[in-house]
């Protein structure tokens, strides 16, 4: 019988808890969290990729802030206020379509930035961009991050690879969105989804999936309930945890990997 894993245990790592690190203070937008976990709580691929003194150079400029789901971060095609670089949380890029709606088009996690444009010295959104999964990120000024990115190269180079890493990812998913079944789509997704959480426990409802996978709500339902019935996941009222990730990798599509070997090409790692 599946029983939900045990809480994680206080801490500042990257799995850490958002109440662990803001004790007894409610979820907010963008509340400021306590220096004390700054060093422990960096888990941004890109950010711990800069030389330590660019780095700690940016740093000085940001603030760790808890991100709250469905907060809006950003408008497609209008200058952004901050960038983003998460850390815990989870972000979903939108394109808006008819009658007011937004489609979900892709993620950004701890791998990425949203807004890193700016660096770049681009003060507009490509993509609007909503919290789709609650933690902590790095919140920097637009314009600090643009004077920053004049001064360090390095950052600039970084961003650079990474926009591309996304405009890749972005046409990876329209083509599986388009040629792939449900059942396929959706445990992509899910392994996507757990790669920038960096845990089995995600929260993550039927219509917010609807919409990622660009289908209907019932279809999402048919195809959850038949991973659960296979033992693959867990799921419950908008809560998915992942029972079995070696089956779930089997069941998706190839498109999965190959996002992942974009990401690791155009990045530069190995191993």
């Amino acid at each position: 019988m599946w029983a939900p894993p045990r809480q994680a245990a206080q801490g500042c790592g990257p799995q850490a808890s958002t109440q662990a690190l803001r004790g007894s203070h409610r979820t907010c937008a963008t509340a400021p969290v306590e220096k004390a976990c700054i060093n422990h709580a960096l888990g941004n691929r890109l950010l711990k990729r800069l030389e330590p003194h660019g780095r700690q150079r940016l740093l000085a400029q940001a603030e760790l802030v808890e991100l709250s789901p469905s907060t809006a971060l950003g408008e497609g095609g209008v200058a952004p206020t901050h960038a983003y670089f998460p850390t815990s949380c989870m972000i979903s890029l939108l394109a808006p379509a008819q009658d007011g709606k937004q489609l979900n088009l892709g993620l950004t996690g701890y791998e990425g930035v949203y807004g890193g444009a700016c660096a770049l010295g681009i003060f507009a959104s490509a993509f609007g961009a909503v919290v789709s999964a609650a933690g902590l990120a790095w919140k920097i000024e637009a314009d600090r991050l643009a004077r920053h990115g004049r001064d360090h190269p390095q950052l600039v180079r970084l961003v650079s690879h990474f926009l591309y890493v996304e405009l890749r990812q972005l046409g990876l998913q329209a083509a599986c969105n388009h040629f792939h079944p449900v059942l396929q789509r959706l445990t992509r997704y899910l392994l996507m989804s757990q790669d920038r959480m960096r845990s089995r426990d995600l929260w993550l409802t039927h219509d917010h999936l609807a919409d990622m996978l660009g289908v209907r709500r019932a279809g999402v339902t048919e195809a959850a309930g038949q991973l659960q019935r296979l033992g693959l996941i867990h799921y419950n009222r908008g809560h998915i945890y992942i029972t079995d990730r070696p089956a779930l990798l089997r069941a998706s599509c190839g498109c999965y990997q190959q996002g992942r070997a974009i990401y690791r090409q155009a990045m530069g790692i190995t191993g």
